[in-house]
């Protein structure tokens, strides 16, 4: 088993939760040489780091939801933010390097996609939706700032 980065997964960890103790995934795990290691369910103390990664992600996108008025069901478009701007932005505890950086040695990230999570924005209608008299553009609020192929995914108002 290989990551995107064809880097080889040396040991893989996880709490007996239910999401990975099917025999065909320990024998994948084993097939390739991967230690698996497993805590007990909810004793999320023998997994600290990966708790309070996640505890970090969720709050923070807890907080964009609520600095921004939108309903709490957009909490996925909430997390895909936050893990892009966790992932680009630099910090202090890693020299000042983001992890796309640590991981693209040679790039930058490119900030001038990002946009403000929530905020309405005015979208450019096709010319075949619209007549000489129409508007040329539609109001909708912008929410991840993920580019999907050339553009950016927003949600009509």
């Amino acid at each position: 088993m290989k990551t995107q980065h064809s880097a080889v997964i040396k040991c893989f960890r996880c709490d007996l939760g239910g999401e990975y103790t099917s025999n065909k995934f320990y024998q994948l795990l084993a097939l390739d040489g991967t230690i698996h290691q497993a805590s007990y369910t909810d004793t999320p103390e023998h997994n600290g780091v990966a708790e309070r990664k996640h505890r970090h992600i969720i709050e923070t996108a807890y907080s964009l939801l609520l600095s921004t008025s939108v309903p709490s069901k957009f909490w996925g478009e909430a997390v895909l933010t936050v893990l892009i701007l966790i992932n680009t932005i630099s910090s202090s505890h890693s020299s000042c390097l983001s992890p796309f950086e640590k991981l693209y040695w040679r790039y930058v990230p490119d900030y001038s996609s990002f946009r403000v999570f929530g905020y309405i924005c005015f979208v450019l209608c096709p010319h075949a939706e619209r007549s000489k008299l129409s508007s040329r553009s539609a109001i909708y609020v912008f929410w991840v700032m993920m580019k999907v192929k050339r553009g950016i995914v927003v949600l009509i108002q």
